[in-house]
């Protein structure tokens, strides 16, 4: 008996990651603009189904770069960073230390 045959869908599970962007003359007033646009989309995605948390930026002024930090799919990321209109070369999976050192005057 022949019939359909059957999928099954891989679950993608939750990361980290980091969009990497060599923004030439960035200023702070484009990050703030970057971060509204940001969670919008990622706001909008939530209401169709589609879940990714983005957690902020850091501008290093001195190389014209920005890090845009993101939870989620690889696939939900991408597509935030691309609907969103983040300028990134590449998109990467971070890992973050279980512990933070913390520095002292002594």
């Amino acid at each position: 008996m022949l019939g359909a045959p059957s999928l099954v869908r891989m679950a993608e599970t939750w990361t980290s990651f980091v969009a990497e962007c060599f923004w030439v003359g960035v200023k702070d007033h484009h990050l703030s603009a970057l971060d509204q646009r940001v969670h919008a989309c990622v706001a909008g995605m939530a209401l169709d189904g589609e879940s990714v948390s983005y957690l902020g930026s850091v501008l290093m002024r001195e190389d014209e770069v920005v890090l845009c930090f993101f939870e989620g799919t690889a696939t939900n990321v991408r597509r935030a960073a691309v609907r969103a209109g983040v300028p990134f070369e590449r998109i990467v999976e971070t890992t973050r230390s279980s512990s933070s050192m913390r520095i002292t005057d002594t």
